[in-house]
């Protein structure tokens, strides 16, 4: 029988669903929705579909995010819903869409993609690296202050929402691998049209949010995101102690925090919580066109080393090619010939990128003067991928 791959049709989409429906049965079938009807960057293109004859067999879904570096972006590439109905398995359509999935993003103008999975050895094949990125988990003090006036905390409202954009990009704006969001995307996204989110909370300063907190509580309390204007930085201690609170008193004592280290926020959880352990989580990321990638991050780079003065060069060498760097004290240009050369795995280049890692963790020893420049233009920083921009 004839197998096809190619990207979905409009009138196709109840069949794409039957797919994920088919492949992931723990997942509600409607969830999957929400990327043809809540992506406001959907396209028919990112949809890969595998046919054998007439019936779709398989899909995977690219989803495009813009993702700051400081004062610019990156073109993300997402991959998600991998997924093959199970009497169709291990005949290699879900590999063949993947490569598809690459092409698609060459072509696309994205910089770069990553993966939320379980099995990486199945995308290593195909270039995805793992990312080790930290997750700080502690428990919840079996003392807590009561809570502080000024700030009244309250369960999020339908008529939040720009509100709530506020301060996400007010608080993230410049952060490192922060999604760029819109209203029509958070609203999409989180399909908060058929419903508020849950397990949100505001804080009010004289009837006006200055602050959120997105903190489900289950078996443990799991804070997945904060965001506060950055004239109420207070309100982050009332917003965590409100939702400590509520899971103390649900018996719950294990706190997970997917939060930057910032220091707006690592004041606040010593306060709160003790006996810290921190553990790994694998995203996986893969390099799309890094020539591209790094001319979008020059002026991002120029900034960085102008505000220092700093000179010097370099020679990144990835496994899909070679990047020469110039600083000469106000900017950063490319140079073919710059030396000594740096080399790197995909994934120790992006994580320098968003400053996930330093120079010194680079496994190939770098010269102290290398290093101190690398330093400049890729400092460490309190970079996030919010869950709630999960895929």
């Amino acid at each position: 029988m004839e197998v096809t791959f190619r990207a979905i049709h409009p009138d196709e989409f109840e069949a794409c669903l039957d797919v994920w429906d088919a492949a992931f049965s723990d997942t509600p079938r409607e969830y999957f929705r929400k990327y043809f009807t809540g992506d406001p960057w959907f396209h028919p293109e990112y949809t890969r579909c595998a046919f054998e004859g007439t019936r779709m067999v398989a899909a995977v879904q690219i989803v495009r995010r813009e993702v700051r570096v400081g004062q610019v972006t990156l073109t993300l590439g997402g991959i998600a819903n991998v997924g093959t109905v199970p009497a169709y398995r291990s005949k290699g359509y879900s590999t063949q869409l993947l490569r598809d999935a690459i092409t698609v993003m060459e072509n696309d103008g994205f910089d770069f993609s990553m993966l939320f999975t379980g099995i990486h050895g199945f995308y290593a094949r195909l270039g995805w690296e793992n990312l080790p990125v930290k997750v700080m988990c502690a428990e919840i003090r079996p003392e807590l202050p009561p809570p502080e006036g000024g700030y009244r905390i309250r369960p999020l409202a339908d008529a939040d929402l720009e509100a709530l954009c506020a301060c996400y990009e007010q608080c993230n704006a410049g952060r490192s691998f922060t999604v760029v969001r819109s209203p029509a995307y958070l609203r999409g996204w989180t399909r908060w049209e058929e419903r508020t989110p849950q397990d949100v909370y505001v804080a009010e300063a004289a009837g006006k949010v200055v602050g959120y907190i997105v903190a489900p509580i289950g078996e443990s309390l799991s804070v997945t995101e904060v965001g506060w204007l950055p004239a109420y930085s207070e309100s982050v201690f009332a917003l965590m102690l409100h939702v400590a609170r509520l899971a103390a008193e649900r018996q719950v004592t294990q706190v997970r925090l997917h939060i930057p280290r910032d220091p707006a926020l690592m004041g606040v959880v010593r306060n709160l919580f003790h006996r810290f352990t921190w553990h790994e989580s694998m995203p996986m990321v893969r390099v799309i066109r890094l020539q591209p990638l790094v001319n979008k991050l020059l002026p991002e780079l120029s900034r960085r080393v102008q505000a220092v003065g700093a000179r010097g060069t370099v020679r990144l060498r990835l496994p899909s090619g070679t990047v020469g760097l110039r600083a000469s004290g106000d900017e950063v240009i490319r140079d073919a010939n710059a030396l000594p050369e740096v080399a790197m795995t995909q994934a120790q280049f992006l994580g320098l990128v968003f400053g996930l890692v330093g120079a010194e963790e680079l496994p190939e020893p770098v010269p102290t003067q290398t290093r101190a420049l690398l330093n400049v233009m890729f400092p460490r920083q309190p970079a996030i991928y919010w869950a709630w921009d999960g895929f």
